[in-house]
């Protein structure tokens, strides 16, 4: 039985070459590894409200399918409690469609104490659809006070 299946692999090597069966797979695999993208990300501060926002990381590769964290680093620089909200915007537009954030400070209002400084993540996947021709996205934030 062990010589019989042995024998058999030269044999499913001809059929695959004939049939060009490993040709398509190879194909396949090539065209669904997916090019990187390139992100940024930003945040930019409305009037009135006394934050300091960065990202820890202003650029990355990011490949499609490909769970990614970023951190943004936020404080407060006043000396009361300030309560924000973070709205994103994508560049390009169509991009948006395309990023699934599965957590994100922007989910939610942050209050802040006087002088607190947090770090926070956001975690998203590229989806694979991705059109092949938007080659750089920038993930943007605008805060601002919820309180007025």
């Amino acid at each position: 039985m062990f010589g019989f299946s042995w024998a058999l692999i030269p044999f499913y090597r001809v059929l695959c070459n004939i049939t060009g069966l490993t040709q398509i797979r190879h194909q396949d695999a090539q065209s669904a590894v997916a090019p990187a993208v390139s992100m940024r990300f930003d945040a930019t501060v409305q009037p009135g409200l006394p934050w300091q926002v960065r990202p820890l990381t202003p650029a990355k590769s990011v490949r499609p399918g490909i769970f990614v964290t970023v951190e943004y680093d936020i404080t407060n620089a006043s000396n009361h409690k300030v309560i924000g909200q973070a709205i994103p915007h994508y560049i390009p537009e169509e991009a948006a469609a395309y990023v699934k954030k599965i957590d994100c400070f922007c989910f939610r209002q942050q209050a802040f104490g006087p002088g607190e400084t947090r770090r926070l993540p956001v975690v998203f996947v590229l989806d694979r659809a991705l059109p092949r021709e938007i080659r750089s996205i920038t993930l943007a934030y605008t805060l601002f006070n919820v309180a007025g």
